[in-house]
C-alpha cells in the first residue's frame, strides 16, 4: 500500500474529505489534492502534521505500512495508563537450561518531579517531599 493509499484510508476511517482533512492537519487543500492525484508524494512535514493531529494513529503504519492503523480508537487521546501492564497475579513458568548469573537488583527509583504540559504552552511542576 502506498503513502497516498494509507492517507486515503486515514481520511476514510475518519469520515473526512480531502478539504476537511487538509483543514484538520493545517495544510493547503491543494497539497492534499496534488497527493491524491499522484502529482506529489506526501512530505515529511505532512506526515508529521498527520501524526501530531491524530496521536492514536500508528506512525509505523502511516510511514512504512507495518502494523495496525490505530493504536487505540480514533479520536480517543492515548492516556497515560492505556498500555496493558502485565498481570502481577499471572504466573509464568520458565525452564532453566543452565545456571543464570545473578544480577544485583538496582535500588528502587523514586519520583522527584512531575511536569504537566498544557495545550496553551504553559506547564506546572510538582515536586515530592524528598526533593534534593
Amino acid at each position: 500500500m502506498s503513502d497516498k493509499e494509507r492517507i486515503e484510508k486515514v481520511m476514510s476511517s475518519l469520515g473526512l474529505n480531502a478539504r476537511q482533512f487538509a483543514a484538520e492537519i493545517h495544510i493547503q487543500p491543494g497539497t492534499i489534492s496534488n497527493m491524491m492525484a499522484g502529482r506529489n508524494n506526501p512530505s515529511l512535514e505532512v506526515m508529521k502534521r498527520i501524526m501530531e493531529r491524530y496521536p492514536t494513529l500508528n506512525p509505523e503504519w502511516l510511514i512504512a505500512g507495518r502494523g495496525v492503523m490505530w493504536r487505540t480508537e480514533p479520536g480517543k487521546d492515548p492516556g497515560l495508563f492505556d498500555a496493558q501492564a502485565p498481570d502481577p497475579q499471572e504466573k509464568t513458568t520458565r525452564t532453566k537450561t543452565k545456571e543464570e548469573p545473578q544480577i544485583p537488583a538496582a535500588p528502587p527509583k523514586q519520583i522527584s518531579r512531575i511536569v504537566v504540559y498544557y495545550t496553551d504552552n504553559t506547564f506546572e511542576e510538582f515536586y515530592t517531599n524528598n526533593r534534593q
